[in-house]
């Protein structure tokens, strides 16, 4: 991938679109069709005709910009290549209920009166819920990206929210009108992130306002 690329066959940059790059090879293929420009130029139709079938189709341009970029980052100083992060496992939120404070249940419904709005109390304030990452080497060095499994809850589908199926409790939620599901939040640890170091991370965006995570790091021992 190094030296010439298709690109740079064509005369276009790598922001061009589509329509731009047919214009340009239509021009070139004037210019440079052996019936034209002789049998001399055959090598060098062949070349923008190439370029032009990657160029033109969007998943093959796609995959030849990831292997160019590839390339160009192996090609570059190391200390100007990009490092991707460590990703973990997803880390459960609610994972550990022996280690949630003041209680498991607690914080549980806490999250579920985000979704049903019964029974807050006037009193409930936005609090941190906090965790601990520990570094391993690697990834203090590398930076790691740490997905969270934060529970949300919707209305169930099958009985619309009222719990009932006819005259008997909804199977599908128990009988609670909710369904619990999942969304992931991705918090990325930068490399060389001291010990100690706090990331809080807003909620709001899952229809959350009572939590918020406060991510604590440490380095394994």
């Amino acid at each position: 991938m190094a030296g010439k690329t298709y690109y740079m066959v064509l005369g276009v940059s790598r922001t061009e679109s589509t329509s731009g790059i047919r214009a340009a090879y239509r021009d070139l293929a004037k210019r440079l069709h052996p019936d034209v420009a002789g049998v001399h130029a055959t090598g060098a139709f062949q070349e923008i005709t190439q370029a032009y079938d990657v160029l033109s189709d969007p998943v093959r341009r796609r995959e030849y910009n990831h292997e160019l970029r590839r390339a160009e980052e192996h090609k570059a100083p190391a200390s100007q290549r990009r490092v991707e992060p460590v990703v973990r496992a997803p880390v459960e939120i609610l994972g550990n209920p022996d280690g949630i404070r003041p209680s498991f249940d607690e914080a549980y419904e806490r999250f579920r009166r985000n979704f049903t709005g019964v029974g807050i109390p006037k009193s409930e304030r936005l609090e941190g819920l906090n965790f601990e990452v520990l570094l391993a080497p690697e990834e203090k060095a590398r930076g790691c990206l740490v997905p969270v499994a934060v529970p949300v809850f919707e209305t169930c589908p099958i009985c619309g929210g009222t719990g009932r199926d006819w005259v008997f409790p909804c199977i599908s939620c128990r009988g609670e009108g909710m369904i619990e599901t999942e969304e992931m939040v991705h918090i990325r640890v930068p490399p060389e992130t001291s010990p100690g170091a706090i990331f809080e991370i807003p909620l709001r965006g899952l229809g959350i306002h009572n939590f918020y995570l406060r991510l604590h790091i440490f380095d394994q021992a």
